[in-house]
């Protein structure tokens, strides 16, 4: 998979790097505009953006690349976990939100969430029964 990871500060990219390079292709930016860029002239399976960015917040790269046409899932990442951060990111179009610090075998699993989601048949089906009440199996 090709992950674009936009983030400024050196520790977590280090991490995120480390973490992902051995399964997956991974190209970083440090700001929004040149993350916005980068996104909307290559092709990436993800974005992995932070919200907190010099140039232009990740919020606001998320708004340009969805109204420019980009649809593949973009993943919120932030220290502010606050409930209205976390509603400002569903608002712009990201498709999940990770907290930071996040422990790289979290961002691998994290990441291949993202990339095999549930298929409807593996997903539990939901039935009624005879009286009416949600069955699953």
């Amino acid at each position: 998979m090709r992950i674009l990871i936009v983030e400024d500060d050196a520790m977590n990219v280090e991490l995120f790097e480390a973490a992902l390079e051995a399964d997956h292709d991974v190209v970083v930016e440090r700001d929004g505009p040149a993350g916005e860029a980068r996104a909307l002239a290559e092709r990436f399976d993800l974005i992995l953006l932070d919200i907190h960015l010099p140039k232009r917040t990740g919020i606001d790269v998320c708004r340009n690349l969805r109204a420019r046409g980009v649809d593949i899932p973009i993943v919120a990442l932030s220290a502010s976990v606050l409930p209205d951060e976390v509603a400002r990111t569903k608002d712009a179009g990201f498709a999940h939100f990770w907290s930071k610090p996040i422990a790289p075998a979290d961002l691998r699993a994290a990441v291949t969430s993202v990339a095999h989601p549930p298929t409807p048949q593996s997903a539990p089906r939901h039935r009624r029964d005879q009286a009416g009440g949600a069955v699953t199996g």
